[in-house]
């Protein structure tokens, strides 16, 4: 059942009670009646289309009211309101007004600091949600670098192993060649020996003997440094893949750590939507 009520004074105190009265459920207020009708009460009902009037007496008529409020605080109003009331009517004086004024002027107080703190905590939330964004961007753009980073380490990888395979292959030809230069120069020295059994028919055979076996000397030493440089070359190559099997553990555990933060920020954004959400209940409980 719905309570009809009724406003006499439309003063500051008045005006609280209107504005903390209307639109309550079970509660309709039927008018408010002030001489001046300029009120601050007045002016609100006219917004709020509650019915306004400048006779008291008009107001204590209308049909239906359950309960008229006296807002002003005068003797000669509230004796007024008794003498021309429906017997039905209730009367709330001016004391319990002013009780329930306090009481709104309070609940207002109230509702102030909660909207106040609603707005603060929207804007915390807006604040963490752009810094979720901006290092959810920065991680988005780590990993990947570190992808971009771990492909390239395979990349790497597999070229040194091939070079590897590849050096592995030159050492091969080198012993070869080294096999074959031993091979000229035991070749040359059986030839300068038959030359020198020759006497002097085999001089000539000789220089060609000497030649031959100085050849596959100097091969034998470009072989022996053409190893050693291959050698160092298959050192550095081997310390190149473990640099790049190093770096690849390392981009392992910077995507680990990568996923861990993002982890970290998608809490970070439930949070921020958390405290959104209380912010607009907090918004709305005004």
């Amino acid at each position: 059942m719905t309570t009809k009520v009724g406003i006499v004074g439309a003063g500051k105190g008045g005006a609280s009670i209107l504005k903390a009265l209307h639109g309550l459920p079970e509660i309709e207020i039927v008018g408010i009646a002030d001489l001046k009708d300029d009120a601050p009460g007045m002016q609100m009902a006219k917004k709020m289309g509650v019915w306004t009037t400048r006779d008291i007496v008009e107001l204590l008529n209308l049909p239906g009211l359950n309960i008229i409020i006296e807002a002003t605080g005068s003797q000669k109003v509230l004796d007024l309101v008794y003498d021309k009331k429906p017997e039905a009517v209730t009367v709330v004086d001016s004391h319990v007004a002013k009780l329930m004024w306090v009481l709104v002027a309070g609940r207002e107080e109230m509702l102030e600091m909660q909207r106040d703190q609603a707005q603060q905590l929207a804007a915390m939330a807006d604040e963490l949600t752009r810094a979720v964004e901006q290092v959810a961007a920065t991680m988005e753009g780590v990993a990947k670098g570190a992808q971009i980073l771990a492909n390239g380490g395979a990349q790497l990888l597999g070229a040194a192993q091939k070079a590897r395979e590849h050096l592995g292959e030159t050492d091969e030809i080198l012993r070869f060649i080294r096999n074959v230069a031993q091979q000229t120069k035991l070749l040359g020295l059986n030839a300068a020996i038959e030359a020198a059994r020759a006497g002097e028919q085999g001089r000539g055979f000789t220089v060609v003997a000497n030649e031959v076996r100085k050849l596959a000397e100097n091969s034998t030493v470009s072989v022996e440094q053409i190893s050693r440089i291959v050698s160092n070359i298959e050192k550095s190559m081997a310390e190149i893949i473990a640099a790049v099997e190093q770096t690849g553990a390392v981009t392992q555990e910077q995507a680990a750590a990568t996923e861990e933060v993002s982890s970290a920020v998608r809490s970070l954004e439930q949070m921020a939507e958390s405290l959104r959400m209380l912010a607009v209940k907090l918004g709305s409980a005004t």
